[in-house]
This record gives C-alpha cells, sequence and structure tokens, in this order.
C-alpha cells in the first residue's frame, strides 16, 4: 500500500511538472502574441502617421502655393497702379511745364 501511495505521490508530481511545462509554455506564447499585437500596432501608427504627414505637408504647399499665387497677382496689380500713378505724375509735371514755359513766354 505504501508503494502503492508513493507510486501516486510520484504520479501526481510528475504531471504537476507537466502541467506546469504547459502553463509556462502557454504564457511564453500568449506573451509573444502580445509583443507581436503591439508591434503589428504600432507599425500601423507609424503609417497612419506618415500618411497623415504626407496628407498635411501636401495641403499646407498647396496653400502656400495659393497664397504665393494671390501675393504675385497683387504685386502685378499694385505695380500696375504704381505705373499708372507715375503716368500721371509725369503727365502733371508735363502739364506744370508747360504752364511755367508758357508763362515765361508771355512775360
Amino acid at each position: 500500500m505504501e508503494e502503492d501511495v508513493l507510486s501516486l505521490l510520484l504520479q501526481a508530481e510528475n504531471e504537476y511538472h507537466i502541467t506546469m511545462k504547459q502553463a509556462v509554455i502557454e504564457a511564453e506564447n500568449y506573451v509573444e502574441n502580445r509583443r507581436n499585437e503591439r508591434t503589428a500596432h504600432i507599425e500601423e501608427l507609424k503609417q497612419k502617421l506618415i500618411l497623415f504627414e504626407k496628407s498635411e505637408s501636401e495641403k499646407l504647399e498647396h496653400t502656400l502655393l495659393a497664397e504665393s499665387k494671390k501675393m504675385e497677382e497683387e504685386a502685378a496689380r499694385q505695380k500696375k497702379q504704381m505705373k499708372a500713378r507715375q503716368g500721371e505724375k509725369a503727365d502733371q509735371i508735363s502739364q506744370l511745364l508747360k504752364e511755367e514755359v508758357l508763362r515765361s513766354l508771355w512775360q
């Protein structure tokens, strides 16, 4: 009977070790799966960030191009206005000079 009890104890201890080894393997597999999921999630977030940055960069570039075009158009408009005003000023000076010359001749 003692041998039966001893045999049962050895069998129970053996089953315990087998169960513990299986639990450790399952825990390691679980940790590895979680690590892989986390790595995949991080990679997905990186890709989303890259796409977001690219999209925002393109939006900014389009905005800058539009603003640059507006500024160029405004500069051209102001240059045109300046030339017109210079022409008006030149006409006024020319008119004043003519009047002065005519006054000088009549005196």
